[in-house]
Formats: C-alpha cells, sequence, structure tokens
C-alpha cells in the first residue's frame, strides 16, 4: 500500500485538465515507471468485459474535501467518477431518466453517497433509487455508525454500508463487487412516467439524524499515481471524530436496543443484523455470558417482517430437564401428574413470531430429537398429544458452549448442530472492545439514573480510564450492574476512582495508589502524573524511548497487564500539553504540530481532562 501523497492537488469538479510531473528518472526506473503507468490506466468494466466502456460511480457528499479526495481514489482505481454536492442533484438526473427514457444518459453503474446532507438524506434517495432502479447498487456511508443506521442504510436497499472511519482499499473492493454484482442493468427496466415520485421529504424523515455532523474517513491510498512523486510523503489521515463525548451522549439518548459499539467488531454485528433481520433464516449467537446475546437476537426480531407477532426467549439452563418438553411443546390434560388443563408450548405462543432458545448446549438430548424435527418441518406433537400441530416460528439459537466440542462428545446431536448452525453470529466480549466502554457507560448510568429517579451521575477521567482497564469477565451485563451500583452506593455528582466497587479495585491492573483527590491534582499537572515519571529524575540520562522500555520491562515484572492502556494516555498528554505550551495555546497550531485534526484535539482534550 502506497502512501498517499500530498503535493498531489485532488481533481475538482471542473476540472478537466491533466499535468504530468516530470522527474529525473534513470531507464529502469522510467521502464518500470511505464509498466506501472500502464496498469494504472486500466479501465474497470462491468463484469471484467473486454470492451472500452468504463464503470460509472456517482459520487455523492456534502464534504468537498473528502469528496474529492475520494474521487481521485477511485479515479486511480479506473472508475469513472461524476461527483455530486448533494442527493438532490442527483436525484434529478435519475427522475430526469425516468421522464425520458428515449433520449436519457446511461445509468450509473453504482452510487456512494453520503446519509445526511443538505435537501435530502442519503437514506431517503437510497430507498427512492431502489424503488424506480432495483438494479442499480447503492453503496451507504457513515459517520454515525450504530445498530440503526446499518438496520436501515439494508432496509433502503443498500448493498453495503461503511462505517467511517474506513480504509480506501475496503471501499475500492466494495465498490467493484457492487459493479459485479448486477451486471446486466437496463436504463429503464420495469419503470413507467407513472411510476415518477416526487422527491423524498428530508424534513420528515427521521433517518437524517442518524449520522453525525464529523466525517472521518482513513485515507489510505490504494496506490499512488506514477506520475507524481511519492517517496518520503506521511499518510494522509482524515479526522476521525467518532468517539467524542457529544457522540458517546447521542449514541446513549438514541439507541433503544441497547447495542452500543463504535468498535470495529461491533460493526461486524451491526452489519449482520442489517442483512439477516428481513430474513428467516435461523441465526445461532455464540459468544461469553453477558456480551448481549438476548439483545441481538431481540433486535433481529423488532426489525424483521415479524416484529408485530411474539418474541419469546427461553433459557434452556433455567428449566428442569423432565419440565422441559412441556415448557417447549405444550401438553394436553392428564398427559402427567398434575396436567390438569391443556397447555400451549412456547413454539406455540410464538408461532408467526421468533423463539429464542438461550444456552441451547444445555438442552438434554432426547428434547433435541424433538427440536430436530421441528427445525425440519414445523410440525410437532403436545406431550400426551395424538395430533400434530404445525407452526411458524424463527428460531434464534444462543450459547456460550463450543458445541463442535460437545458434538464430540456425544452430548449434541450433530444433525441438530447443523440445523442450527445456519449462520452463526459471535459476539465479542467486552475486554476486546474497550474502546466502547465509554458509550456503554453513559448508556447504563443514564439509564439506571432512570430507574433510581435521580439524576445521572457523571464518570471522572480518571475513573474511565480504570473501567477501560478490568477485564470484565462479566461483560456487559457486569458493567451494567456496576453502573447501577455507582448511582446507588457513590456519593457526589461525579464518580471518582474511590467510588468504584471494591471487588474491581482489587483485580484492576493500574492498582491506583492516590486517592481520587490526588488523581485529579494529578491529571491537572502532567508533570507528576504517573506516566510522566516514565521521563523523571532516574531517566534524565538517557532517551524517551530508553525510558519507556525500562519502564515497561518493570511493569511486567510487577504483574501489571494492559499496560498500553496506561501508557497510552499519558504519552498523548504529555505530548499535547508541550505542544499547547509552544503554541501559546492555540488549538490549531496545537494541532497542526501534532498531526492531529482540531476536532480531534479537542476530543482529547477532554478525554485527558486537559484544560483549554
Amino acid at each position: 500500500m502506497t502512501d498517499y501523497n500530498h503535493t498531489h492537488n485532488p481533481k475538482s469538479d471542473n476540472d478537466s485538465s491533466s499535468e504530468q510531473n516530470f522527474d529525473h528518472q534513470t531507464p529502469d526506473n522510467q521502464a518500470l515507471n511505464s509498466q506501472k503507468a500502464k496498469a494504472q490506466t486500466e479501465k474497470v468494466t462491468i463484469n471484467n468485459s473486454a470492451d472500452n466502456y468504463s464503470a460509472t460511480l456517482w459520487l455523492i457528499d456534502d464534504d468537498a474535501a473528502l469528496r474529492l479526495i475520494l474521487a481521485d481514489t477511485f479515479e486511480d482505481a479506473g472508475l469513472t467518477v461524476i461527483s455530486f454536492t448533494q442527493a438532490q442533484a442527483a436525484w434529478t438526473r435519475l427522475n430526469d431518466i425516468l421522464q425520458q427514457p428515449e433520449s436519457a444518459e446511461p445509468l450509473p453503474d453504482v452510487i456512494l453517497t453520503d446519509i445526511r446532507m443538505p435537501m435530502m438524506d442519503g437514506l431517503s434517495f437510497s430507498d427512492w433509487v431502489n424503488r424506480h432502479f432495483p438494479k442499480l447498487p447503492i453503496v451507504i456511508m457513515t459517520a454515525h455508525s450504530d445498530l440503526t443506521s446499518a438496520i436501515n442504510s439494508y432496509q433502503t436497499g443498500a448493498f453495503e454500508y461503511l462505517p467511517k472511519p474506513f480504509d480506501l482499499d475496503d471501499a475500492v473492493a466494495t465498490i467493484y463487487k457492487a459493479i459485479n454484482y448486477q451486471p446486466n442493468r437496463s436504463t429503464n427496466s420495469s419503470v413507467t412516467g407513472s411510476d415518477i415520485d416526487n422527491a423524498p421529504n428530508n424534513a420528515s424523515n427521521k433517518a437524517a439524524t442518524l449520522e453525525a455532523t464529523t466525517k472521518p474517513i482513513n485515507t489510505t491510498r490504494p496506490a499512488a499515481k506514477t506520475h507524481k512523486p511519492a517517496r518520503n510523503q506521511p499518510e494522509i489521515k482524515a479526522d476521525a471524530d467518532t468517539q467524542d463525548q457529544s457522540q458517546i451522549q447521542s449514541q446513549a439518548q438514541s439507541n433503544p436496543s441497547g447495542i452500543i459499539g463504535q468498535s470495529q467488531a461491533m460493526q461486524t454485528v451491526f452489519r449482520a443484523i442489517g442483512r439477516l433481520a428481513h430474513s428467516p433464516i435461523t441465526v445461532l449467537i455464540t459468544g461469553e455470558s453477558g456480551t448481549g446475546k438476548e439483545l441481538v437476537a431481540s433486535a433481529l426480531h423488532q426489525h424483521s417482517p415479524r416484529k408485530q407477532q411474539p418474541f419469546i426467549a427461553l433459557n434452556m439452563a433455567a428449566i428442569p430437564h423432565d419440565l422441559i418438553e412441556s415448557e417447549l411443546f405444550g401438553h394436553e390434560k392428564g398427559a402427567f401428574t398434575g396436567a390438569t388443563t391443556t397447555r400451549q408450548g412456547r413454539f406455540e405462543q410464538a408461532n408467526g413470531g421468533t423463539l429464542f432458545l438461550d444456552e441451547i448446549g444445555d438442552m438434554p438430548f432426547s428434547t433435541q430429537t424433538r427440536l430436530l424435527r421441528v427445525l425440519a418441518n414445523g410440525e410437532f406433537y403436545r406431550v400426551g398429544g395424538q395430533q400434530p400441530v404445525k407452526v411458524d416460528v424463527r428460531i434464534i439459537a444462543a450459547t456460550h458452549q463450543n458445541l463442535e466440542e460437545l458434538v464430540k462428545l456425544g452430548r449434541f446431536r450433530e444433525d441438530l448442530f447443523y440445523r442450527l448452525n445456519v449462520i452463526r453470529l459471535p459476539l465479542p466480549p467486552l475486554r476486546t472492545r474497550r474502546e466502547d466502554i465509554p458509550a456503554l457507560a453513559t448508556y447504563f448510568m443514564q439509564r439506571a439514573a432512570e430507574q433510581m429517579n435521580t439524576t445521572p451521575k457523571q464518570l471522572h477521567p480518571a475513573t474511565m480510564q480504570m473501567m477501560q482497564s478490568f477485564e470484565w469477565r462479566g461483560n456487559v451485563r457486569q458493567l451494567e450492574n456496576v453502573c447501577l451500583w455507582l448511582t446507588v452506593m457513590a456519593t457526589g455528582d461525579t464518580v471518582m476512582v474511590d467510588d468504584l466497587p471494591p471487588e474491581l479495585l482489587e483485580h484492576s491492573p493500574l492498582k491506583p495508589q492516590q486517592s481520587s483527590a490526588s488523581i485529579q491534582e494529578t491529571l491537572q499537572d502532567p508533570l507528576h502524573h504517573a506516566g510522566a515519571d516514565i521521563l523523571s529524575e532516574e531517566f534524565e540520562s538517557q532517551n524517551w524511548q530508553q525510558a519507556l522500555a525500562i519502564w515497561a520491562e518493570q511493569s511486567l515484572q510487577e504483574g501489571e497487564t494492559d499496560i498500553l492502556q496506561t501508557a497510552t494516555p499519558e504519552f498523548e498528554r504529555i505530548l499535547l500539553t508541550a505542544a499547547l505550551k509552544h503554541s501559546g495555546g492555540k488549538k490549531i497550531a496545537a494541532a497542526n504540530l501534532l498531526g492531529w485534526g482540531r476536532n480531534t484535539l479537542t476530543r482529547k482534550l477532554q478525554q485527558l481532562d486537559i484544560p483549554s
């Protein structure tokens, strides 16, 4: 992957001129560059056809800088790019094609659009295009990468959903896939003038609020142009402000599902939910206890065509084995001692809806056989019944156990495993997505305050840092319980480190040696913070890399873990403080000194609690 050449000015919408910047080159270099140039100028065509028609991408984004970077990238990738500053303009051109199909210009082969834009939002545009040009693939990109955005994107017919920041190599690969997804398109396939709709009303569309105002993107280029010198040039990255405090608050307030996450692992989960929600296919959710398997199952149901029907959740581990069959399939009157009336089972109660079978690995072997029959033909017998009962139920199963291992041990039917394992959706443990903890903690603190009918308490930055260092063996459920405990037990409006439950502090890798008051003081004076001690008196004779290496070795020898979580904030604190001092407190100048954007610097000031 070649670094982006910042000396190259991306093409503007109106710039049709082309210039070459020739360097002095050796014959070998000239030959090599000639071969590269030949490869670079190859056009991308539909389904790799041999004709001269170059695939066309319509790019829609109101951010001029981002739009030019993306346009330049896709042109280098062999595409013909037509840029729009808003979806309304693209809608007008498509509407002209509908009105005058005989003299219309060709349709694009793929559209890449942002969500939040003036006049018309990307989701309304995608929905309109999907209704009138169902074979035209649309890729939606958004900075507000939550579950709702992912589901709404797929529900509007989007081919793919790209949460920012994303790597440009991934974006190019996604566009290639979309181009070859429906190669046989017609300009006016099954569309008549009577099908023309008015432009979607952005003011009435709640989806317009889904995207944050920041538009971060990782601008790693797939390849640099051969006629531009790229040696010793830095990689250009845009401002990745997806986790500032305002957006954390927004996520906490506008996420009814409670499934929160900006990490890559959670983006994969969001994509899966978005794709699977409208399908009746069986899903097997795996993950440790407390990772939110029932929340995911509920989200799959709530965003499916079955959402008006029942969602029944049943924990196999919580039911005595001799009652499981009756609980699942019901029983007839007199089927066994105590069966004084006919009773419907969970399958009948969930008819038309979704049945969530949690901890499926604990289901008795005999019951597994009966469940297999239901999955095969949707039919079962009540306990003691003579007539089959037909049901239409979507099965979602979940387990924290390794079902493959249970199959090898003979404790789980292999044929049932393959029936359930149609689509497997693994959920990541909380300790592998620590960047999601601030948003989750904020959400749980707000919800706990609502339950207690009190004002939400704020977590001090040092407390948040401490919470991000925990292992969270109970995962999200444990974090939720801790937030409820803090809401009840912590004194004051701000939760300090000393307010955390003792059992967490005992197992904390940070092992705080100061009171919360002294921690607050040291946070305001970075030169006396633990991280800055790396560069203090005992290491004055060494450079900072050697000092850091010694600190790391000592920390590991003392049994500490997650030392990167300890060192990184302090490293950033020292550099940020130095840059602000050097710039006289001017944020833009300090951001330039650090190679950050203004929004990133502002977010770091908040996270590190540095006075601005």
